[in-house]
C-alpha cells in the first residue's frame, strides 16, 4: 500500500506542466515570459498562460517553487525541494529507461 505522500508526488508528476516547469527552473530562476518560451519548447502542444499560471500556483502551494522579487524584476525559481525532487525525478527517468522493455 502507497503512503499518502508518494501518492501525492505521483499526482504531482502527472499534473500537466509540473514536470516540464520543474526541469525547466533546475538550472537558474526564470521570469515569466522565459519560462512560458522553455516550456513551450519542450512541449508538443500549445501552452496556455492560464494553464502555466494555474500550474505554478500550485506549485507554489506545495512549497517546490518561489517567486521572488527582487531589484531586477519577479523571477521563480527552485525551493531546496523542488530542486530535490527534480533530482529525484531525473533518477527515475534513468530507471525507467535502463528497465523498459522493448515490447512495452
Amino acid at each position: 500500500m502507497m503512503t499518502n505522500e508518494l501518492e501525492d508526488i505521483l499526482n504531482l508528476a502527472k499534473r500537466k506542466l509540473a514536470v516540464s516547469i520543474l526541469r525547466a527552473l533546475r538550472d537558474q530562476p526564470m521570469r515569466y515570459s522565459k519560462l512560458h518560451h522553455a516550456v513551450s519548447q519542450a512541449s508538443s502542444r500549445t501552452v496556455h498562460a492560464r494553464t502555466l499560471t494555474d500550474t505554478l500556483n500550485y506549485l507554489r502551494d506545495t512549497g517546490l517553487v518561489d517567486h521572488v522579487q527582487n531589484e531586477s524584476g519577479a523571477n521563480y525559481q527552485l525551493t531546496r525541494g523542488g530542486l530535490e525532487l527534480v533530482d529525484l525525478l531525473a533518477e527515475i527517468e534513468r530507471w525507467a529507461k535502463q528497465h523498459r522493455t522493448s515490447g512495452q
